[in-house]
């Protein structure tokens, strides 16, 4: 490892951020249009819009609204302007982010009159949190401070031992130095759960994860969808079964010990290793997991993946050569040397730990030069969960299959 500190920006709640972002939250679809033009109008501000936000009911609506919170609350954000179509909602995302010590606004287009007259509002607002900010320096901070997402997409057959692995010993790393490392997607570890689960710090953490597994299972058989399957995308590049694909997907976590397992919109109240219950399509899993708190996403891909996170800074990386050269303007850093005998893995770790610490200083990486860069929060099916939590699903035959 080349250095165990980096510089970042210190804020109220004691969490450390990686970019000085201001921030546009839109707390409902028919404000993401608004969102999108004061954000534009202010240099540097980041919108933050999703679909949804009206009509969507219990678990469902919970999660759109908390991950939304979690965005204005982000450690990458220094101030933000909620945006909205009546004060109500405005206030229900305001109020919480302000609680966290951000500095917060909110402007809702039905008191204004009309867009043109939110859209001034909303301008001088944002451009009155950001002049009335306290001078934000970066301080030096140790890897501690550090939540970093795992995540990949786009995997091939050699995924698993180039990418993946490179990011398991950086997470590893991170873990090692008193950081997190939030690794996801229920879907991509089946058929490999037991790896995690004999890793798993306690007997309670263990069956959170197999219930996560079991859960997600019930609901393949309740919408009638098989799991197995692999994407078109894996096909070409050489997958062969989902198993194959899991066992490359679980390297990503590295050796430590399974320390907690949380939800969507929920963060980590543990150090160490972290998994996530959030589906695993990229633009969804990234959203996840920047709404958990991760600073930055390490971003694994095989043939090819070029979305990245608008909040967390999201580095790509492959071990494949033709991605590598075929793709080269979507990919942060290449480790195909793994594969052509010019590189091993612990070097390729290294490379990734000193792009990674540049990136937390600053650099930009590929999606956000491109602005390739997205939100999608996904949906919670009310009717299954009542269901599940009803024990509709016999749990422990489930787990037993594990």
């Amino acid at each position: 490892m080349s250095r165990d500190h980096f510089f970042g920006y210190r804020r109220e709640d004691g969490r450390v951020g990686i970019r000085d972002f201001p921030v546009v939250v839109a707390a409902m679809d028919n404000a993401n249009p608004l969102a999108r033009r004061i954000a534009a109008m202010v240099k540097g501000a980041v919108p933050i819009v999703a679909a949804y936000g009206r009509g969507q009911k219990g678990e469902d609506l919970r999660v759109h609204d908390q991950t939304l919170i979690n965005y204005g609350a982000h450690p990458n954000a220094s101030c933000v302007l909620v945006v909205s179509l009546e004060q109500i909602t405005a206030r229900a995302l305001a109020e919480p982010i302000g609680a966290t010590g951000k500095p917060v606004d909110w402007v809702d287009v039905q008191s204004c009159g009309g867009t043109l007259k939110a859209l001034e509002v909303g301008v001088r607002k944002l451009n009155a949190l950001i002049a009335a900010r306290k001078p934000t320096l970066r301080e030096k901070c140790g890897l501690e401070e550090l939540v970093i997402g795992l995540e990949c997409g786009g995997s091939d057959a050699v995924s698993g031992m180039t990418g993946n692995s490179t990011l398991g010993i950086v997470s590893d790393r991170i873990v090692a130095a008193g950081g997190t490392a939030i690794l996801s997607e229920p879907e991509e570890i089946i058929g490999a759960e037991h790896l995690l689960v004999e890793r798993a710090a306690s007997p309670g953490i263990a069956k959170d994860l197999l219930d996560v597994v079991a859960r997600w299972e019930a609901y393949a058989r309740y919408v009638g969808m098989d799991m197995a399957p692999l994407g078109g995308d894996n096909i070409k590049g050489g997958l062969s079964t989902t198993e194959e694909k899991s066992l490359g997907a679980v390297r990503k976590g590295g050796t430590s010990p399974l320390r907690q397992v949380i939800g969507m919109g929920a963060t980590p109240t543990e150090k160490g290793l972290v998994f996530l219950d959030a589906p695993g399509p990229g633009a969804e899993n990234t959203t996840s997991l920047a709404a958990a708190g991760a600073q930055l996403i390490l971003f694994s891909t095989g043939i090819g993946n070029p979305i990245g996170n608008p909040m967390a800074p999201t580095i790509k990386v492959t071990g494949s050569p033709g991605t590598a050269r075929d793709f080269a303007d979507n990919i942060d850093l290449s480790v195909a040397g793994i594969i052509e005998g010019s590189l091993t893995l612990p070097q390729a770790a290294d490379r990734l730990m000193d792009h990674m610490l540049a990136v937390t200083e600053g650099l930009q990486t590929a999606s956000e030069r491109l602005g390739d860069t997205e939100i999608t929060i996904s949906r919670v099916e009310n009717g299954f969960l009542k269901l599940w939590e009803e024990g509709y699903f016999d749990r422990e035959d489930a787990r037993a299959d594990h």
